[in-house]
């Protein structure tokens, strides 16, 4: 038992006990300790000290003056739950456990041991007893606010999120002024996607407690999912400036600058992050990310690696790996990664739109279709997935579905200019025009990285007043082939009165020349003189409202110099038999937009050509894909006559085109050489796929556009066998023809 106290201690211990009501806690412990010194073995003031010396924060020295008050008085159920609290203080909870049972047997109704208790357990991830014991310390205290506030922690981590904000509103409404309470309400609004209720919430317990360095943290995350990272930044650097050395303000402040995109200051807080907690898998995952923003895609891997090392289970580490994979063009590796992300969420409509997108690039357009419908299934509002979704649907030649789903992307997203652009080629493709020219616009804003260097103002569009005696500039904005096959609107503009000033690609300036147009050529980077209005080349079609009859210039409106024509004719004229020009792989670049719609041919698939007697083939292949003439057996059947590594001007125009004037016929993939035989008015085969880009609209032979071209499409996707064995039966009987005329 506690020694008696004598009437001079019992006016300190009363002093003690005033000083401690009001909060003067360093006071009231010297006095206890004077108290102490001439009455050690007093149980209660040992207790008392203990109590007041844990307020004080130094809980290992209160630790073990309320174990001594235990000794002196062990059934004492009060102070067997306080050492209990002390010790969970110190992440003692085993042993306070220990305490809180002794309290409970003592006292079974001691509403604060079972509390005790239940914190107790549940920081062991106890999670069910924890649960119960603090239910049981709610139903002693139903008026106890803490109670309230600490069971509703055990129902968030129970992931029963209605019932934790319930006893969180309890809390409140029992003591309005529990700043704990509040800040626990906010993040399980915020959890629960209530961001706006969720900021009134924290910005309530700030200001009953401004100081704490958590609500200003988890305001700060509030306030990026509103999608407000500035101010979600100072209030994270109001919590670093509380609590300066807490890696998870600094990996929510790399957060928020991630938000800003300046991704370089993110790096930094994120790698200070990583010095106070190397471990934190999360940090990595961000890092990446903020690496891939930066183009620093090896880094961003080898961060994104890391917080797989640390989570393999973490799914959006799996979904940014496939992302940074993917840009880099490691396209199987890049599907591994997206699997791995399906697998772990079934229903993540990112995951699978991303997926898609990649078994696009893999040539796995049946498989890309089932994740992109899914991908709308989950998320009906994901209007990317609905582009992707139509633009897979018209690469498997499913016209009027792949329609509906551009449809559905805009009346989503009305001004996408993805989703624009891509029904704008399909309209094209189906011979809409009138419908298709005007989305076809879209194509301008589909590159950020390159805008307008003309005033809007100053834009023509087919309208505005007459072009007599007005100088207009018309730009070539896209692909050699666009050029080659819109140049023929420049004389059409020149009809109606125009002084055209015609900016064109520097490697086709040379045979651009010979366009018969009274106006400027200037090759793009050169000076341009004044002008008074511009368009760029490819909205031409638009301006004069071109539908399939109404195409202008019939070919050949390009010509190549008399004198270069002669000079390879006299080398071509001792080849034999039919001259067949040979041209298979276009603009890698090219290839890899186009996707689904690819446009080269490997040369293996032209073998069943070589075998045709009285044919000579000559290779019109520049560039990438020159290599394959020596990886094919027939290579040596195709003459090459040029080098094939000299590109430029003088080439396209003194070359390539003026060999194509001597031959009797071009064989080719979908490349500007297509273009160039159909603007010089040469016989060409275009060999495309089945589903192929939109000029050469769906299912005709013909091309409105050449009248010298003849189109060979594969009737089934990827089957090139198939086509070229017609492409060879077809040249076969034409080569009887050449063969049959020379005899007569």
């Amino acid at each position: 038992m506690s020694e008696p106290v004598d009437t001079r201690s019992r006016a300190k211990l009363a002093q003690a006990q005033s000083l401690d009501a009001l909060g003067r806690l360093a006071e009231a412990a010297v006095l206890y300790r004077e108290v102490l010194a001439s009455e050690p073995h007093n149980g209660e003031v040992l207790h008392s000290l203990g109590i007041a010396t844990a307020r004080l924060g130094r809980l290992q020295d209160a630790a073990g003056l309320i174990a001594h008050a235990v000794e002196i008085l062990p059934r004492n159920a009060g102070m067997q739950a306080n050492l209990g609290n002390v010790l969970c203080g110190l992440g003692r909870y085993a042993e306070a456990i220990v305490h809180y049972d002794s309290a409970v047997a003592l006292q079974p109704d001691l509403a604060a041991a079972y509390r005790g208790r239940g914190k107790a357990l549940l920081a062991l991830d106890h999670l069910d007893p924890a649960l119960a014991n603090l239910g049981k310390a709610v139903r002693l205290a139903p008026n106890d606010p803490e109670a309230h506030n600490d069971l509703g922690v055990a129902l968030e981590r129970a992931n029963r999120q209605s019932d934790a904000l319930h006893f969180f509103e309890n809390a409140i409404a029992l003591q309005p002024e529990n700043a704990q309470a509040h800040h626990n309400r906010g993040l399980i609004e915020m959890a629960m996607g209530r961001h706006k209720e969720a900021l009134a919430s924290i910005d309530r317990a700030l200001e009953l407690q401004p100081q704490q360095p958590a609500p200003h943290a988890n305001r700060g995350l509030v306030l990026i999912a509103l999608g407000r990272p500035a101010e979600a930044l100072a209030s994270l650097d109001r919590a670093l400036a509380i609590q300066p050395g807490d890696a998870n303000h600094y990996h929510a402040r790399g957060m928020a600058l991630v938000n800003l995109e300046r991704y370089a200051e993110a790096l930094a807080s994120f790698d200070h992050a990583l010095k106070l907690a190397p471990g934190s898998a999360p940090t990595h995952l961000w890092r990446g990310r903020a690496y891939a923003q930066l183009g620093r895609l090896a880094e961003a891997l080898e961060s994104l690696d890391r917080a797989l090392a640390l989570n393999p289970l973490d799914f959006e580490a799996h979904l940014q790996r496939g992302i940074a994979l993917a840009r880099l063009e490691r396209n199987e590796e890049s599907l591994a990664s997206f699997e791995a992300a399906v697998r772990l969420d079934k229903s993540s409509a990112e995951a699978l739109n991303n997926r898609g997108a990649v078994l696009v690039r893999l040539s796995r357009p049946a498989e890309a279709l089932e994740d992109f419908v899914n991908a709308v299934r989950y998320k009906p509002d994901f209007a990317d997935a609905y582009t992707n979704l139509g633009n897979t649907q018209k690469g498997l030649g499913r016209y009027h579905e792949a329609l509906n789903s551009f449809d559905w992307a805009l009346s989503l997203r009305p001004d996408d200019p993805m989703a624009i652009w891509s029904k704008a080629v399909l309209k094209l493709a189906m011979g809409a025009f009138r419908d298709g020219w005007p989305l076809y616009e879209a194509r301008l804003r589909l590159d950020p990285n390159r805008p307008s260097q003309h005033s809007a103002d100053t834009r023509w569009s087919g309208s505005g007043g007459s072009l007599k005696g007005r100088t207009l500039l018309v730009y070539a904005e896209q692909g050699l082939g666009d050029t080659l096959q819109f140049c023929r609107y420049i004389l059409p503009l020149e009809a109606m009165g125009a002084r055209v000033v015609f900016e064109v690609q520097p490697v086709l300036k040379k045979l651009l020349g010979s366009l018969p147009m009274r106006g400027v050529l200037v090759g793009r980077g050169e000076p341009l003189p004044p002008f008074d209005l511009h368009s760029p080349l490819g909205s031409l079609p638009l301006a004069f409202r071109t539908e399939i009859g109404s195409i202008p210039a019939g070919a050949p409106y390009l010509t190549v110099s008399p004198a270069a024509v002669s000079r390879w004719r006299e080398r071509l004229a001792a080849l034999p038999g039919l001259k067949v020009g040979l041209n298979w792989h276009g603009n890698p670049e090219a290839e890899k937009r186009a996707a689904l719609q690819a446009r080269s041919f490997p040369l293996s698939a032209a073998a069943p050509l070589a075998r045709l007697p009285k044919v000579s083939f000559v290779s019109l292949q520049k560039g990438a894909g020159a290599e394959q003439l020596g990886e094919v057996g027939f290579g040596g059947e195709i003459t090459q006559l040029t080098d094939p590594s000299f590109m430029g001007p003088d080439e396209i125009a003194d070359e390539t085109a003026a060999i194509m004037m001597g031959l009797d016929l071009v064989i080719t993939a979908d490349t500007a050489v297509a273009h160039l035989a159909g603007a010089l008015g040469i016989p060409v085969w275009v060999v495309l796929q089945a589903v192929p880009d939109w000029r050469w609209l769906i299912e005709r032979s013909d091309s409105p556009w050449y009248p010298t071209m003849r189109l060979f499409r594969q009737r089934i996707a990827m089957d090139w066998p198939e086509v070229f064995e017609r492409v060879a039966t077809e040249l076969a009987a034409l080569s009887a023809r050449d063969q049959g005329r020379d005899a007569t």
